[in-house]
């Protein structure tokens, strides 16, 4: 696929124009969901805070929304950001969810014409540790939302616990997001050791960010790829990089995704080939359901609730 029929594929070509002057098709209707199809669902991850993965989560939502209906679940309980991205300030989180106070469609806030999201609540620190029940609630709700959806992007809470890890074994796709430096390189190996002690079919994609060249990134990777391969016996797949970008700050000081606040930067435009590489990979795998498979994850009786 060259770089022509990708932007295509996405609609790029006459979408990204729109998107630098913030206007939205809010005339185009939109699609219909495909009964028995679930929406795939891609897990961004890092095991350590700071590594971008919500800048990234905000420009790839941006790109997928283009294509069909997508939503984010912001999955950093409590102290969740991704609403910052998207210029929002949802009335109702999964705290309502969990304490019962509201049902699953009244906690998706608008994000754009075709881009939804589920926030995860900010300053709730019991949101951190949910129960099995409570778990088990999040996961029926994401289950009930998803067949209006194609795409779900988790963004994830950074850390190994077991929460995290759930959610990202339930994802179709898991990309970690990782830095040149050595505490983030060590966290997302971490990370990948216990997500694939979870689900050891999973195939974790890999992307470096914040790299001053090429030649920095690709260090990273082999980096990443020879200490997982000797004590994994397995390595991530590397599918990009993402430039140091002064633009990104300004991003998210004015509230907004790289992808639309700057189109022509280096950030925006690595994360518009990223976001090709994403769909390329969904389409090789078979699309589970969110809250089908969390739900089946977590150890839960009704009679014990």
């Amino acid at each position: 696929m060259n770089w022509e029929q990708a932007r295509k594929m996405l609609h790029l070509s006459s979408l990204t124009r729109a998107a630098s002057r913030g206007i939205h098709e809010s005339t185009a209707p939109r699609p219909m969901p495909l009964k028995g199809v679930r929406a795939g669902a891609i897990c961004i991850a890092s095991g350590k805070g700071g590594t971008g993965k919500s800048v990234f989560t905000a420009s790839i939502a941006a790109r997928l929304s283009m294509t069909g209906r997508t939503l984010i679940v912001d999955a950093d309980m409590g102290i969740g950001n991704a609403h910052i991205l998207q210029g929002v300030t949802p009335d109702r989180s999964f705290v309502e969810l969990v304490a019962g106070t509201a049902a699953p469609g009244e906690i998706v806030a608008r994000c754009g014409p075709q881009l939804d999201l589920i926030a995860a609540g900010s300053g709730v620190s019991s949101m951190s540790e949910l129960s099995p029940f409570e778990l088990h609630r999040v996961a029926e709700a994401i289950e009930e939302l998803e067949p209006d959806y194609r795409y779900l992007l988790v963004d994830s809470a950074a850390g190994v616990s077991n929460q995290t890890v759930m959610f990202a074994a339930a994802a179709d796709l898991v990309v970690v997001v990782t830095t040149p430096t050595v505490t983030a390189m060590t966290d997302a190996y971490a990370f990948m050791k216990v997500l694939l002690r979870c689900r050891p079919t999973a195939q974790p994609l890999l992307v470096v960010n914040r790299a001053h060249d090429f030649e920095e990134a690709r260090s990273v990777v082999r980096r990443m790829e020879s200490v997982c391969q000797r004590f994994l016996s397995r390595a991530p797949r590397w599918i990009g990089w993402i430039p140091d970008d002064p633009a990104v700050s300004r991003a998210v000081n004015a509230r907004a995704a790289i992808v639309a606040h700057d189109p022509e930067s280096p950030a925006a435009r690595a994360l518009e080939h990223l976001s090709i590489m994403v769909l390329e990979e969904l389409s090789r795998v078979h699309c589970r359901g969110l809250g089908h498979s969390l739900m089946r994850r977590v150890v839960y009786s009704p009679k014990l609730a």
